[in-house]
């Protein structure tokens, strides 16, 4: 009976061992398989952008750039062979559209609109289009897409960042499927924008989502130099930025995450703060907040961490996807619990629009919670959360205006119609210096 006992447990521990090394092969493939891949944007600076893509044979890759698209009179070319490629253009004016041209004797390269614009100091106006788990190609993705292309009335110059709010990729994040459902269908907007895309926990489940992505971790984009891909802040005009990785590093307090951003969020002089990351702290749609286990926890880890920190620096706007709707709050603070807890004494401003704030970050100035991972996928939900009092089953993405004192996001859905839209309005307080 024990040499049975010793066979069956040496067979099953072979078979794990056996599953693990198959599993090591499948993600390692998956994350590190070679694709063509047609030029894209990386790494946007005030005076620099990245432009990446991959042959299909090993060759110089070159780049012809300038401010006219019949004056492209500069050239960048690789020092060496490869088929991977990626050229910065560095020394250019801040706030400035450049038209460019990548060539390839391999690759056929549609160069057809490729144009992009530095990072600004300032700016009257800015437009974001926000997309959350938008990695299912399908009807529905493109239809999203659509609306976008409507609402700007088909002139991508409209537009001026591109947030993704993770899951760029289903159902694992390869390479394969970054190209699928990714590259592909959003390559006029990869032409024009840097992809500033969030980790989302499909994207988390291979490698290749750093492989593809170059995030400044030396705060080449403006706020505090991170030291780390996975969290770092971006500087437009109006906007400070955050993004944040809720899927592969530390949620703790005392992780490096939490300890940078309020390094980044204490030194922010910009009038308005967005912070994006996947996993929302607060949702009742396909993933729920209250549960301590839904998502190994990293819902709860969000909400217990990181609102605190939102407090304490009146940050303006968090945006998550993860949830396959639509969610959003009014302007609260300190909902740490789980949704019974919610309270008025939670709610700032007891309103669903136009809300008001001072120009200096005040700490419980409020903030507001859009959940928006409806991009490409609808999941079935209740919607009752008490802190997400305007929630919707309908698939969409946002659309966030900017002007130095306002600040207007709008859920523009697959019809094409604004379902949802709240506005911010910035003045000085009694207290605040000009």
């Amino acid at each position: 009976m024990k040499k049975l006992i010793k066979r069956v447990l040496f067979i099953l521990l072979a078979l794990v061992a056996l599953y693990g090394v198959g599993r090591f092969i499948d993600v390692a493939y998956g994350s590190w398989q070679f694709v063509k891949r047609q030029p894209y944007l990386v790494a946007q600076t005030q005076t620099s952008m990245a432009i990446k893509w991959q042959t299909p044979e090993s060759e110089v890759g070159k780049v012809l750039y300038g401010l006219t698209p019949d004056t492209l009179s500069h050239t960048l070319n690789e020092e060496e062979t490869s088929k991977k490629h990626s050229l910065t253009l560095d020394k250019l004016n801040k706030c400035t559209q450049y038209y460019y041209k990548v060539i390839s004797t391999s690759l056929n390269i549609d160069n057809n609109g490729r144009h992009f614009r530095t990072l600004c100091e300032e700016k009257p106006t800015q437009r974001l289009w926000v997309i959350g788990d938008s990695g299912k190609l399908g009807a529905d993705q493109r239809e999203v897409y659509a609306q976008l292309y409507k609402y700007i009335q088909n002139d991508f110059k409209e537009l001026d960042m591109w947030l993704l709010l993770g899951d760029n990729a289903y159902s694992s994040g390869t390479q394969k499927q970054f190209n699928k459902t990714l590259f592909k269908p959003f390559i006029e907007l990869v032409k024009r924008y840097t992809p500033w895309a969030v980790a989302g926990n499909h994207d988390a489940r291979r490698w290749a989502f750093y492989d593809i992505f170059d995030f400044p971790t030396n705060a080449e984009a403006g706020g505090t130099a991170s030291g780390h891909e996975e969290f770092y802040s971006v500087e437009d005009a109006n906007l400070h930025l955050v993004v944040l990785d809720s899927e592969t590093v530390s949620r703790a307090d005392d992780g490096d995450m939490a300890e940078w951003l309020r390094k980044d969020l204490h030194a922010n002089k910009k009038p308005w703060v967005i912070v994006a990351f996947h996993t929302p702290p607060y949702s009742d749609g396909g993933h729920k907040s209250d549960s301590s286990w839904d998502s190994r926890g990293r819902l709860k880890d969000m909400r217990e961490t990181f609102v605190p920190i939102f407090d304490a620096y009146g940050v303006d706007l968090v945006l998550s996807g993860h949830s396959h709707g639509y969610e959003r709050s009014k302007l609260i603070i300190k909902h740490l619990g789980k949704s019974d807890t919610f309270s008025a004494q939670n709610i700032v401003q007891d309103k669903k629009t136009d809300y008001t704030k001072s120009l200096m970050q005040k700490k419980n100035s409020g903030t507001i919670y859009q959940v928006c991972g409806s991009s490409a996928k609808l999941d079935g939900a209740t919607y009752s959360h008490p802190a997400l009092p305007y929630s919707l089953k309908e698939m969409g993405s946002l659309i966030i205006e900017l002007t130095p004192t306002t600040l207007t996001s709008k859920f523009l859905n697959i019809n094409g119609k604004i379902a949802d839209e709240f506005k911010i309005t910035k003045n000085l307080g009694k207290n605040d210096e000009r």
